[in-house]
């Protein structure tokens, strides 16, 4: 029998994105060419911005050494999303991030960034040993493996269920129609049209 939590819809008033460690060296390390990855991550962030999606970030100690947010992340994030420190590959295991993801009070969470196979790996898990709902997007996470794959299973297995922005997009904002679109939405991207490009336009 299918578990019902499984056919829920992403909506806006429900969901959260975590970016987990989308650091300077990590998208250095990344296997394959960082653009297109790098682009994808732009636009998910960008979507927060539009339908006022809230973001919470996190670096992997030491920082000096590791770098922060990747330049073109930061450029694209909501202004004054969280930025959490942490030691641990879990991020749920650091004592400030689950607070500030409960503090939100949503059930949904999606998780871009790096590394598939540990941070991005064990912070699903712990998420979904909290009892949240947790999506990955399968094509804004990253890793210096070559083949992430079997993280990538492992989390499926688990009960995460994995997407891509394309999916991610057109479900937050539900339909083609934009004047049914919430009005905050409708001004935002009139003032910055570039909020929203097609997902379809973005690189495979």
């Amino acid at each position: 029998m299918t578990d019902p939590t499984e056919l829920e819809q992403a909506v806006p008033s429900n969901t959260v994105l975590l970016l987990v460690d989308a650091q300077t060296s990590f998208v250095a390390q990344m296997a394959g060419e960082p653009g297109p990855v790098l682009t994808r991550l732009e636009a998910l962030l960008c979507l927060c911005r539009l339908i006022g999606l809230p973001v919470l970030v996190t670096v992997e100690r030491p920082v000096s050494e590791k770098g922060d947010v990747h330049p073109r992340l930061v450029q694209a994030l909501p202004a004054g999303a969280p930025r959490i420190e942490k030691s641990t590959f879990d991020a749920m295991a650091e004592a400030g991030i689950p607070h500030a993801i409960a503090a939100l009070e949503r059930r949904h969470v999606v998780v871009a960034g790096a590394e598939t196979d540990v941070c991005v790996l064990l912070t699903v898990l712990g998420l979904l040993r909290k009892g949240y709902r947790v999506t990955v997007l399968t094509d804004c996470v990253f890793s210096s493996a070559p083949d992430a794959s079997a993280a990538v299973r492992r989390m499926e297995r688990a009960g995460a269920v994995c997407g891509t922005y394309k999916t991610l997009a057109y479900e937050l904002t539900a339909t083609v129609d934009r004047s049914r679109w919430p009005e905050a939405w409708r001004r935002r991207l009139a003032d910055l049209p570039d909020l929203f490009p097609p997902p379809e336009s973005l690189p495979s």
